[in-house]
């Protein structure tokens, strides 16, 4: 309040009651941002998500301020689909969504994080017991998939939650007898990121001054050219898997 030059006898409180504003307030709403310093369209980014999502009903996009929208959905299944699966893009960047309360200052809500399936690759079968401790240094571990004889594929597969201002981890590593032992990680349906720093968000030829020797580019092979499935989040879904259209 002293920024604002309040004092207490200033403000004339008015009560929140939680039950009256349930029957008025809407439901199924996601607040959005893209994860851009770019200027962009809003027209094609509501199109592109409508487009991407592939609803089976309508979806309502409301601009809150430069880069932050509310997102209405008509039912439950679209809402959960969206909000489940990912990650989602706007033409290579990072679309943020996070389930939104309604009862939080909408400028309040941290929006920096995404949902992504990653790879940790070439771990041993004794040393699986570990990858849940391995993976918990790439991101939040929302689930993994067990292996078995059935899984195709020299991985490790994890759902992450992981933040977009923090460099994507490119390795993971153990200490076994005294000696360190180094495992790639790689993402599907990765989203751009910067080969030279590791940061979503844009490419290495828009770091800096863009050039760069090979051996700088270090962050180069994150991208999964494998992907053992085609759904996005453990629940799948229904429609276009993953992405938007880039109009």
């Amino acid at each position: 309040m002293k920024e604002l030059g309040l004092r207490e006898e200033d403000l004339d409180d008015v009560v929140f009651d939680e039950k009256e504003a349930a029957l008025v307030a809407p439901r199924w709403v996601t607040l959005a941002k893209v994860h851009t310093i770019k200027t962009y369209s809003q027209y094609w980014f509501f199109r592109n998500m409508r487009a991407a999502w592939d609803l089976a009903q309508e979806v309502q996009f409301k601009p809150l301020e430069d880069n932050l929208y509310s997102v209405q959905f008509s039912y439950l299944g679209d809402w959960e689909r969206v909000t489940r699966d990912g990650p989602w893009h706007f033409r290579g960047d990072a679309v943020i969504l996070k389930p939104y309360d309604r009862m939080t200052k909408p400028s309040t809500v941290q929006l920096d994080s995404i949902q992504i399936w990653a790879q940790i690759h070439d771990v041993p079968p004794l040393y699986a017991y570990l990858v849940s401790s391995l993976v918990a240094k790439v991101g939040e571990v929302l689930s993994a998939e067990p292996i078995s004889w059935d899984f195709a594929g020299n991985f490790h597969h994890v759902w992450l939650r992981i933040k977009v201002d923090k460099p994507l981890k490119n390795v993971v590593s153990l200490i076994r007898d005294g000696k360190r032992q180094i495992y790639r990680v790689k993402y599907e349906k990765l989203l751009d990121w910067c080969a030279v720093c590791g940061m979503l968000g844009h490419q290495y030829k828009e770091h800096g001054t863009g050039i760069h020797p090979p051996s700088a580019l270090v962050f180069k092979d994150l991208k999964a050219t494998w992907a053992m499935r085609n759904s996005q989040g453990p629940g799948g879904g229904r429609g276009h898997r993953g992405g938007s259209c880039d109009g």
